[in-house]
Formats: structure tokens, C-alpha cells, sequence
């Protein structure tokens, strides 16, 4: 895949080193997923959506390469490959032209060319092409040919025949239908046919011929859709002097011979009858293409922007009064996601709407506001008022409006078997959540005609919509984390690099020894170093013992990350919960240092989700043997003395700071410094194994980071502040 490098760093200008990178990266079967979270030259040089076209385009060019094999062998078997043939097969990076190609090949025997082929008149197209006769007419040396078949009954029928051959001669020839294709895209002009001149939208552009470029890619994409509604009829020309002139210096070299002007006809034949029809759908196919590939970009990152948002937005509520003594609320979160749905009676004159059970359930949806169905009964003041006030913040009441013509309670979707349970009322309300809500999340699962996401959503094919909207989706959830048990369902599962055969490994691997870090998937039968490398990142563990196993952080990146929390002396669990930290390791290298600010920080951030959860080893005491020295480790204080703090850190007792450990400052009693229950990091400086003893200390843990001071500072103790008191009050 080098070869394409070239044309990698013209089309997106990238730098001459990624170019050359990614054409590698394709052939050993990375995903641009994979290249735009964990490959820092990737990562900091481009984004998923560059990359992703370039893997297009480099798809593409192996499905060309394919084709240019089978071209070469259809020419090899008629024993008509050529090396110069060869070669230029060889060369070729347009499907449309090994098309071409081919066509001598596999010519149509009814045509009227090869009709004529067999009436015997080949010698006199040979001359005609020639051009070499400039003294008898065309008459004359077309009489030789009469009678030869029993069509040809004249001079005229000869030439008529001899006219059909060498048109389709010309109409075959690859480089004439390149040179075609190349001015209709550049001076090709749009002949729009409404189907009722009454058309208002279209209605304007009757008997009009408009140059293609004077469209934008948005017009373009719209008089497409409309053309496949069948509202109007898009015809693509050029200028029959222009074209036929540029076809008369191809293939006219001898003005002064006797076929010139039955060439002049000839020409002219080939353009209207045989290649422009040929080639008109595929260059407007090749416009469209690239107004697709413009608007595809644009509704992606219009909708990773939209998505975004739409994952860290509260819940709505779906709240329906309309019942004479129950009412019914549905929870929907901002994604279309059914929440829940709870039904309860309404409550007597001068009581709570809120009960204890809806009370549970206000607190474990949290909603920003009510959803009320237009023309159903209003929603209490009074129940506003209570919910307003127990969840903290004004809920605002949106009535929405149902539309029957695009109910998403009638897709497939909702016909799924995990809403098969509910009520029709219930699916009513929580489509109209949806139709308020239009999440991103739910549009290719509903179909794209259930509400708009995007302006640009109508002009592209449903079928390029949907990869536009799953790609988002789909590095959405890899960003996120895959759990290890969830692999199978992932978008992880979709790499090129991973086999049906090795997921099936992971899922048995996992069900008979718990994959517990990350690098325990190299354990795994049939893993291979290409298919690691892709999943590892995106793989999180939730109860690993290491909380960076819990994190989106790539195996690759384990050692800098640990170069880092040496030197900053810092714990792991701190280097989680406040990523930040790491961007004070100093790092040479410009590359590093982009990637740890655009991606490692991050990537960190996502085992938060997962801090409280307790680790099947951290459950199990570490033997004192096991304590290493020196290591920088998270604990939890559970006892403070007179002359220290005591501090879990998950070993077979307690270890303990001594007074003079906490700080580099005077401290009077431990509890200036912290309190029971507090989570601090600790450096380990002696364990004795025989009494049982772990000697802790906090001094100088954190200093280069700015994130505490070098020593913690204690806070003055109520015997420091009465004696100062008293010594101002004695002066």
C-alpha cells in the first residue's frame, strides 16, 4: 500500500512521514480507531475523521487492486496481455477505467458495430482510421465491399456499416472515454427536467443549462434526492462542438484524406449514440460521490458535537394525567433510552403527589424537565411545585405534540422484544420522548425518517447516512471503554484484525480464568501482537487490581505512565482521579507531550466510573513479603493516634505514618493534617515482617506536580490559638 502515499499526502495534504505511516499501518491491519486514540503520531497529526476517509480511499484502492488482477488474467487468457499492456493495467487507480479496458473484451454481438465486423468491411475501416488514401473517394473504394454480404447492397450500405464499426472502435478506446469523462466533469453543464414545470422548487430551472461547478456540493446532493423521488430528471452534457472538436485532434491526423469528413460523422456518431450514454451516469455518479463524501464530513462533525452533548444531558420526563385516579410518568434519558415507568394514584385534596416510591424514583432518574402530550390533561401546579423543590431546580413543562406520520412507535425498533411488555400507553409516551428528544443515538436503529439530526440528513442515501451516524456512534463506545466480557457485542468486534474465532476465545478464556488486566488478553489462545495492540486500549477491566486496567489507557503507554508516577510520586488511584497530574512530567519529546494533553489525560479519566468498585485480589490482603519498599501506593486512613496515623493499604495490617512523616512542618497533632476516612497517598518506607510493622510516609509525595503542596501544611489546634490569645491579651 505505499504506492498510495503519494496520492495520501496530495488529497489531504499530509505531512510525507504520516502518509507513508498509514499506507503501513492499512497493510498490517490497524483500525483508524485504534490510530486516532493510541498512535501518538496519528493521534496528534489528525482525528478519526481524517483518517477514516483515508482508509476509504486506501479500501478502495484494494478492491482496485483485486479488479486490476482479474483484468490482467480475462487479457492474459485471450492471449492479448501485453508487458506495455501489463504495466498500464498495473498503473491504474480508477475502477471506470479498467472498465474500459475490459470493454474490447466482452463486446455486445448485436451491436451494430459488431453486426458490421461480420459483414466483412474490417479491411475498409482499417483504411478509413489509416488516413493514408487521399485520391480516391470513399464511393469508389466502398464499391469493392458491395455484395460481399447481403445487406450490403450498395456503396452506401458499406459505408453505413463501415461508419458503425469504426464509432464503436472509437466509443471502446479507454483513453477516449478518459478524455470524456475528464471534460464532462470539467465542463459539464445540468439540463434539469421537473416533472411538472408547476414545480415550485424546481419549476425554475426549466429550459435552463447550468455548469456543473456553479452548484454547491449541497445543491448538487439535493437535485440528486430529488431526482431519486422521480421529481425531476437530471441530464448531464457538455458542448457537442466542444467535445467533438477535442475527439477530432485525438483521432484526425490527416486532414486532407479522402474519410475526413465521413471521420467528422463518425465522431460525432460515437459521441451521441455510444459514449455519452455510457459515461454520463458514471461521471455524474463520480460528482456525486464527492458531494457526498463533503456533506458526510459535515454531518459528522456536526453530530460528534450533537452526540456529545446529548450524553451528558439529563433525563425527561414523560408525564401523563389523563387517567381519572392514576396518572403515569416515563423516564426516557437525553440518548432515547427507556429509563424506566412507574404508574401512581393520584393523591386526595391537600396531599403530596410524591410518595415514597416516586420519591426513589426521582432521585434515580433525575430529570431537567416534563414532557406533557399535547391535547392529555394539564399537569398540577402543585405536582411542579413538589417535584421542583424536591429535586433541587425549577422543571420547566414542554407540551409536545404528536405526529402520526412519524410515530416512532411504529418502527421496528419498537416492536423489540424488551418493549414487548410494556402497555400501549406507555410506548405512546415514550415516543413522544423521542420524537421531543431526536437523540443521535437511536436514529439508525429507528431509520432516518422518523426526525431529522442534521440539515444535511435528507441529501445523502439512506444507506450513507446510517455509516455516518455508526462510525460516530461506534468511536463513541470504543472511547468510552468495551468492558472485556462485552467484546463480542462491540464495535471491536467489526476490526479487521479480529476473528470470530478470537472472540470466542476471549469469552471462553474469560469464563474459566477472569481476564483481570489488560495484558492477561495476550494469554489468550490465538491472540496475535496486530490484534492486542487494536483492542487493548478500548478493553477495560472494572475490577482490576490496577486502576489504570480500569482506564481507556492503551498496554503501550503502561510504562511512561508508570515513568510518570515515580517521579511525581504519586499513586496510581491519584493519577485517576485527577489526570491533570500527569501533564507536569516533564517530556521532551513534542509528540508525547501533544498526546499526553489531547489523549492520555482522558483516557485516564474513564476508570473514575469505576473507582468504588473493589478488585476480587484487593479483597484478599497483600502479605507483608509482598509490600515492596520504596512504592508509592493509595490508602484509606482508619485510626489517628497522638503519634500517627494508621492507613489501610490493603496489606495484612495497617501501616502507619508517624507524627514526624506528615509533614515537613511542626504538627502538634496528626488530626491538622487529616482525618479518618480520608484517602491519601503514602510512600512505603520500611516493612518488618517479623513485627508486623509498615512504616508510612506522606513527606514529599506529590511535590512536582502542583497539585498539593510539597508538605501539608497543618492547620493550627485549638491550644495553638488560645495561646497566641492570650499572649496579645498580656501585652
Amino acid at each position: 500500500m505505499i504506492e498510495y502515499s503519494k496520492q495520501l499526502r496530495e488529497k489531504w495534504g499530509l505531512p510525507h512521514e504520516l502518509a507513508d505511516f498509514l499506507c503501513t499501518a492499512y497493510e498490517r491491519g490497524d483500525s483508524p480507531c485504534y490510530l486516532a486514540e493510541y498512535d501518538p503520531l496519528a493521534a496528534v497529526n489528525s482525528d478519526i475523521s481524517a483518517l477514516r476517509e483515508a482508509y476509504d480511499y486506501l479500501d478502495g484502492m484494494e478492491e482496485i487492486a483485486a479488479k486490476r488482477k482479474r483484468v490482467a488474467n480475462a487479457y492474459k487468457k485471450a492471449g492479448k496481455l501485453t508487458p506495455a499492456l501489463e504495466k498500464r493495467i498495473g498503473m491504474v487507480t480508477d475502477t471506470h477505467v479498467l472498465d474500459d479496458i475490459l470493454i474490447p473484451l466482452r463486446p455486445n454481438p448485436q451491436s451494430k458495430g459488431q453486426q458490421a465486423a461480420k459483414k466483412g468491411v474490417g479491411g475498409l475501416a482499417d483504411l478509413i482510421v489509416a488516413q493514408t488514401e487521399t485520391a480516391k473517394p470513399l464511393e469508389e473504394l466502398a464499391e469493392a465491399y458491395v455484395g460481399k454480404d447481403p445487406s450490403l447492397k450498395s456503396a452506401a450500405d458499406v459505408i453505413q456499416a463501415v461508419k458503425d464499426l469504426v464509432a464503436e472502435r472509437f466509443a471502446h478506446d479507454d483513453t477516449v472515454r478518459a478524455m470524456a469523462r475528464e471534460f464532462m466533469n470539467d465542463g459539464g453543464f445540468f439540463e434539469i427536467l421537473p416533472k411538472t414545470r408547476k414545480d415550485p422548487k424546481y419549476g425554475k430551472y426549466a429550459d435552463k443549462l447550468i455548469p456543473v461547478n456553479e452548484f454547491t456540493s449541497e445543491e448538487l446532493l439535493r437535485l440528486f434526492a430529488a431526482e431519486d423521488a422521480k421529481a425531476i430528471k437530471l441530464k448531464l452534457n457538455v458542448q457537442l462542438f466542444g467535445i467533438t472538436e477535442l475527439f477530432r485532434q485525438h483521432f484526425i491526423t490527416n486532414p486532407d484524406s479522402t474519410s475526413f469528413y465521413c471521420l467528422c460523422e463518425i465522431i460525432d456518431d460515437m459521441w451521441l449514440r455510444l459514449l455519452q450514454p455510457s459515461i454520463e451516469e458514471d461521471v455524474k455518479g463520480g460528482i456525486r460521490e464527492q458531494a457526498e463524501g463533503w456533506a458526510a464530513k459535515e454531518i459528522a462533525s456536526g453530530l460528534a458535537k450533537k452526540f456529545a452533548v446529548e450524553r451528558s444531558a439529563p433525563s425527561v420526563f414523560v408525564v401523563d394525567m389523563a387517567g381519572k385516579k392514576n396518572f403515569i410518568i416515563t423516564a426516557v434519558s437525553a440518548s432515547g433510552s427507556l429509563l424506566g415507568a412507574t404508574t401512581e394514584k393520584k393523591p386526595g385534596d391537600g396531599r403530596s403527589y410524591l410518595t415514597e416510591r416516586l420519591r426513589q424514583f426521582f432521585t434515580r432518574h433525575r430529570p431537567a424537565r416534563f414532557l406533557a402530550p399535547d391535547g392529555g390533561a394539564e399537569i398540577p401546579e402543585n405536582f411542579i411545585k413538589q417535584a421542583s423543590d424536591y429535586v433541587g431546580n425549577p422543571m420547566e413543562v414542554t407540551t409536545v405534540k404528536a405526529n402520526p406520520s412519524s410515530d416512532p412507535c411504529g418502527s421496528e425498533y419498537m416492536k423489540e422484544r424488551e418493549f414487548a411488555i410494556l402497555d400501549d400507553r406507555t410506548k405512546a409516551l415514550y415516543g413522544l420522548a423521542i420524537s421531543y428528544l431526536q437523540p443521535v443515538s437511536l436514529i439508525t436503529r429507528l431509520g432516518s425518517s422518523y426526525y431529522t439530526v442534521h440539515p444535511l440528513q435528507e441529501t445523502l442515501r439512506p444507506e450513507k447516512f446510517a455509516v455516518a451516524v455508526e462510525r460516530i456512534l461506534e468511536y463513541a463506545q470504543l472511547t468510552s471503554g468495551v468492558s472485556v466480557k462485552d467484546i463480542a457485542d462491540s464495535p471491536i468486534a467489526k476490526f479487521r484484525c479480529v476473528t470470530k474465532e478470537l472472540l470466542s476465545a476471549i469469552k471462553a478464556h474469560d469464563a474459566a480464568d477472569p481476564i483481570a488486566a489488560k495484558n492477561d488478553l495476550l494469554q489468550v489462545k490465538g491472540m496475535t501482537e496486530t490484534a492486542f495492540r487494536n483492542m487493548a486500549g478500548f478493553v477495560i477491566i472494572p475490577n482490576a487490581e490496577d486502576q489504570i486496567d480500569r482506564s481507556t489507557a492503551h498496554p503501550d503507554q503502561f510504562p511512561f505512565i508508570e515513568r510518570a508516577v515515580n517521579e511525581l510520586t504519586v499513586s496510581h488511584e491519584t493519577i485517576v482521579s485527577n489526570p491533570e497530574i500527569i501533564l507536569s512530567y516533564i517530556v521532551d519529546d513534542p509528540t508525547q507531550r501533544a498526546y499526553m494533553q489531547k489523549k492520555l489525560t482522558a483516557q485516564l479519566q474513564t476508570a473514575q466510573r469505576y473507582q468504588g468498585i473493589i478488585s476480587h485480589k484487593s479483597k484478599r490482603r497483600v502479605k507483608l513479603a509482598d509490600v515492596k519498599e520504596g512504592a508509592v501506593v493509595s490508602g484509606r486512613v482508619t485510626n489517628i493516634t497522638q503519634f500517627g496515623v494508621f492507613v489501610n493499604i490493603n496489606a495484612v495490617c495497617d501501616g502507619l505514618i508517624h507524627i514526624s512523616q506528615l509533614t515537613d512542618e511542626y504538627v502538634e497533632t496528626p488530626d491538622q493534617i487529616v482525618s479518618v476516612g480520608d484517602r491519601v497517598d503514602v510512600r512505603i518506607l520500611k516493612v518488618d515482617t517479623k513485627k508486623r510493622r509498615i512504616s508510612l510516609s506522606m513527606k514529599n509525595l506529590g511535590a512536582k506536580t502542583g497539585a498539593r503542596p510539597k508538605a501539608p501544611k497543618g492547620a493550627p489546634t485549638k491550644g495553638q490559638l488560645d495561646n497566641l490569645a492570650e499572649h496579645f491579651k498580656n501585652r
